[in-house]
């Protein structure tokens, strides 16, 4: 039997690094999901995907009657594990040129960015609540990040989001016996995306890449977690000790005035 591999967001930096991986282990299958690619269905063979790596697309990732389906055109008969790796979502930065915070798409008014919400939480939930219901060893991933745990102002959004994400884990991994929860908090990731959406991060601030993660260090962590035998909960921090972190970095006096020069403004 093989193991199933399941990567949401495939074709982002983290998501191409897993594909690679995971590529490399014997006996593993891989469906890629992206909305890029053809609807499963059309891969499907009498009603069930085959045991064969493809990348393709389910619908809404957020509503549960297209990850349901999804699901149900897994063989279960064909895998001994399946792993899913959450690789989507937004990652804020709630900030306008004078330094207030400033959320943006949030039309339910609460206060937090609905993308988050969606991505991080509902999609994450949505699909790894229907993988569960096929009863095979089940391993779950989603990253969260090295900043968390200090609550910056300006990711309020998204450390309010995973906080509700670390807790709905924590009461899964207690009904989902055979069932793996992972957490991995990341560092920032050298690549196009990171550097496109904080595009002085190099030249106005001391940030230097060698202290970033490579999406591989990722890949390879990501798998390394997935592929043991633990169960339950597992929340682990990933990242590159650097010279210019000092006890205050991520105080919002501080901090906020980082991301202001990382975006261009001109902090005051």
């Amino acid at each position: 039997m093989k193991t199933l591999v399941i990567i949401n967001g495939v074709t982002g930096a983290i998501g191409t690094a897993c594909l690679a991986r995971f590529s490399r282990e014997e006996d593993t299958v891989i469906y890629g999901l992206s909305r890029q690619a053809p609807n499963f269905t059309e891969f499907a063979q009498g009603g069930l995907l085959p045991a064969r790596t493809l990348i393709c697309s389910i619908g809404n990732i957020t509503n549960i009657k297209d990850a349901k389906a999804f699901a149900d055109a897994i063989d279960p008969a064909l895998f001994k594990k399946i792993i899913y790796v959450h690789a989507v979502g937004v990652y804020p930065f709630e900030l306008d040129a004078t330094g207030n915070i400033k959320v943006s798409n949030d039309a339910d008014g609460d206060g937090i960015d609905d993308r988050v919400v969606q991505l991080s939480h509902d999609a994450f939930f949505t699909m790894s609540d229907a993988l569960a219901g096929l009863g095979k060893s089940l391993s779950v991933l989603i990253f969260g990040g090295i900043a968390d745990k200090y609550q910056p102002a300006v990711h309020t959004s998204w450390w309010s989001v995973m906080g509700k994400v670390k807790s709905a884990m924590l009461k899964r991994a207690v009904v989902y016996k055979n069932a793996a929860y992972h957490l991995l908090n990341i560092s920032s990731v050298i690549c196009p995306h990171e550097i496109l959406t904080r595009p002085f991060v190099f030249i106005n601030t001391n940030a230097d890449p060698r202290f970033w993660l490579m999406p591989s260090e990722v890949a390879d962590k990501a798998a390394e977690l997935t592929l043991s035998n633990k169960i339950g909960f597992v929340e682990t921090d990933l990242y590159h000790a650097s010279n210019y972190y000092h006890t205050a970095y991520f105080k919002d006096e501080h901090f906020t005035k980082r991301k202001q020069a990382e975006l261009g403004y001109t902090a005051k």
